[in-house]
């Protein structure tokens, strides 16, 4: 009996120990797995982040493109000139139907008293002549006939003096050919009347040179459009946040109301060639605007975009930019998130 029990006992004692040993290595080999693992994802994300041409770039394969979405799309070379950036604000035409309303009033007054002055002119020359070929025209009618030439003349000079003074103001205010535009009721002014076009006045900084204004600009609308719009003529007076040369443009309604404050572009200097890279392909960092493009099938290169090259709709790069790889017009965003978290799981510093 005592022997059953011995060996009972030494059975359990070896069942315990090779349980142990069993779990412990178990524990020991997920330990070790799971280490191993957490060693891996490091370098695994080392593995997707490189630097090409100098630039950070990650790795992405075919079928994580795909997943993502990634579009790319081949640089297109056009002819572009530079653009300087001003100031626009749409202005009312109430002031300026006003003063139309006093130009044409005045001018009105003024052709109708010179036409007095020249029927009462013409009614003393003829009474003058008949006076010295038949003497039969008393002193008294010819008097009476000059003193109302006299005051017809004086009365068509002050008409006229009161539709200068108005033109001038007119001209103080809204500028030579605006003026001439409303007095004339030309069609520029007509489709702004009708508001068909809004008035936009564009002022320059106070630093900026640009010669002959041009004859069209572009405007970015409060929708984050653009649009164009044709020069009117130079303004009178300036922006006092600038105080910089202004001038008129007109452009189609667009949702732009009066007072809208807008960003204007002129274009200035000569053509240069480059390509437009879409707003869609930027993505922005420390302040600064970047861009992906495609180095081969599974590599991807972030790359600074040149300084002050924005065109309000995208940016334009000049010819050859990143070895006119191709760039990722859709999916930019989710190329850099990966790369943020390769880099972070890595140690490394994002550029």
């Amino acid at each position: 009996m005592k022997n059953r029990f011995w060996a009972s006992g030494v059975a359990i004692v070896l069942v315990t120990i090779v349980v142990g040993a069993v779990l412990f290595g178990t524990r020991g080999f997920l330990a070790r797995t799971d280490a191993d693992d957490a060693a891996k994802k490091p370098a695994e994300a080392a593995s997707r982040t490189t630097r090409i041409d100098g630039s950070p770039a990650i790795t992405l394969d075919a079928s994580r493109q795909k997943s993502a979405g990634l579009e790319v799309r081949q640089q297109t070379v056009v002819a572009r000139r530079n653009e300087l950036q001003a100031l626009g604000t749409v202005l009312s035409l109430r002031e300026l139907t006003a003063l139309r309303t006093d130009l044409v009033t005045a001018k009105t007054q003024a052709d109708a008293a010179d036409a007095a002055a020249a029927a009462s002119g013409a009614d003393y020359r003829r009474l003058r002549t008949l006076r010295d070929q038949e003497n039969d025209v008393s002193d008294k009618t010819l008097q009476a006939a000059e003193a109302t030439w006299r005051a017809d003349q004086a009365k068509a000079s002050a008409a006229q003096a009161a539709a200068n003074a108005t033109k001038q103001t007119a001209i103080q205010q809204w500028g030579t050919e605006l003026v001439r535009a409303a007095t004339a009721n030309a069609p520029m002014y007509v489709r702004l009347s009708a508001q068909q076009n809004v008035l936009v006045q564009v002022a320059l900084p106070v630093d900026a040179a640009i010669g002959t204004a041009p004859a069209t600009v572009r405007i970015r609308t409060p929708r984050d459009t653009s649009v164009s719009a044709q020069y009117v003529g130079a303004a009178a007076r300036t922006d006092p946040r600038l105080q910089g040369a202004s001038y008129f443009y007109a452009a189609a309604p667009d949702g732009l109301l009066p007072g809208a404050s807008l960003t204007v572009f002129l274009p200035i200097g000569a053509e240069t060639q480059g390509a437009v890279i879409p707003a869609s392909a930027i993505v922005w960092w420390q302040g600064r605007a970047w861009v992906y493009t495609q180095h081969d099938g599974t590599h991807f290169v972030r790359r600074e975009l040149p300084a002050d090259q924005s065109t309000g709709d995208g940016w334009f790069v000049p010819q050859g930019f990143a070895n006119s790889e191709s760039i990722v017009v859709t999916g930019a965003q989710l190329l850099f998130s990966e790369e943020l978290k390769a880099q972070t799981s890595s140690g490394e510093d994002t550029e």
